[in-house]
C-alpha cells in the first residue's frame, strides 16, 4: 500500500509546483480576473488594409477613441489609412490582451496610437497597470516597424452636473500618472487628453463622461498632430 501513496505525493507535489508555475506566469499583481460590465463590446475596423500608398495608423482605446476615429479619419484624409481597435475592455483583464494579439498578428500598421480607456473602474490600479509592459512587447514583437504614442484618459464629471469633477476622477489622476510615467520612460510620445477635459466642461455631455462634437474634435486634432508628428510629416 505504501507505493501507491507514494505516487499520491509525488503527483500532489507536481500539481502544487504547476499551480505555482500558473500564478508566476500570472504577472506581478497576482491571479488576473477578468471583471465584466453590464455590455461589454469591442469594434474592429481596419482600412487600406490590401494598399501600401499611404502610412496605415491605428487607434486603440475606449469610447472616446470610437468617438473621435471618424474626425481623424478626415483629418488625416489623402495623409494616411486610420483604422482603429475599440472595446470596453482594459489591459487588466487576460481576455483583452488575447484579442489584442491576434489583432496585431493579423495586421500591419505604421503607427499606434494606444489609449486604456476609462473602462474597468472596479480594477485596482495594480490590476489596471500591471500590464503595460506586456502590451508594450506586443507592439514591439507584433509591429516592430510602428511608431508608438500613448494616450491618456479624460476627466470624469458628475452626471447632470458636469462642471463637478466626479468622485472617480481621482482613480483616473492616478492611472494617468501611471501611464504618462511609462511613456516617458519608454520615450513614448504622449497625447495628453485629460488636459484637454480637465478645464473645459463645456465639452461633456450630460453622462459626464463622453464629449459633445466640439470636444471629440479636439481629442482628435490632439491625436492628429502626434500622428503627424511621429511620421515627419509637415
Amino acid at each position: 500500500m505504501r507505493l501507491p501513496k507514494l505516487y499520491l505525493l509525488i503527483a500532489a507535489v507536481l500539481i502544487s509546483g504547476t499551480i505555482c508555475g500558473q500564478e508566476k506566469k500570472q504577472g506581478k499583481y497576482g491571479k488576473k480576473v477578468t471583471i465584466n460590465e453590464n455590455i461589454e463590446w469591442t469594434n474592429t475596423w481596419v482600412v487600406g488594409n490590401n494598399k501600401n500608398d499611404l502610412p496605415k495608423i491605428l487607434v486603440i482605446g475606449d469610447s472616446h477613441v470610437n468617438a473621435y476615429y471618424p474626425v481623424l479619419s478626415d483629418l488625416l484624409k489623402d495623409k494616411t489609412y486610420v483604422s482603429k481597435y475599440t472595446t470596453s475592455k482594459c489591459i487588466g483583464d487576460p481576455v483583452y490582451i488575447e484579442q489584442l494579439k491576434w489583432f496585431l498578428k493579423s495586421n500591419k500598421f505604421d503607427v499606434i496610437s494606444f489609449n486604456n480607456g476609462l473602462h474597468g473602474i472596479d480594477f485596482t490600479l495594480e490590476q489596471y497597470t500591471g500590464d503595460l509592459l506586456v502590451v508594450y512587447r506586443l507592439f514591439k514583437k507584433y509591429q516592430p516597424e510602428a511608431k508608438l504614442i500613448w494616450v491618456n484618459t479624460t476627466a470624469r464629471r458628475i452626471a447632470h452636473r458636469t462642471l463637478e469633477l466626479d468622485s472617480l476622477n481621482r482613480q483616473v489622476i492616478e492611472r494617468n500618472k501611471v501611464i504618462s510615467a511609462f511613456a516617458a520612460e519608454k520615450r513614448i510620445p504622449l497625447a495628453d487628453l485629460y488636459a484637454i477635459s480637465s478645464d473645459h466642461p463645456e465639452y461633456y455631455q450630460n453622462d459626464g463622461i463622453h464629449f459633445k462634437p466640439e470636444g471629440v474634435r479636439e481629442e482628435a486634432k490632439e491625436v492628429k498632430s502626434l500622428v503627424l508628428k511621429v511620421l515627419e510629416v509637415p
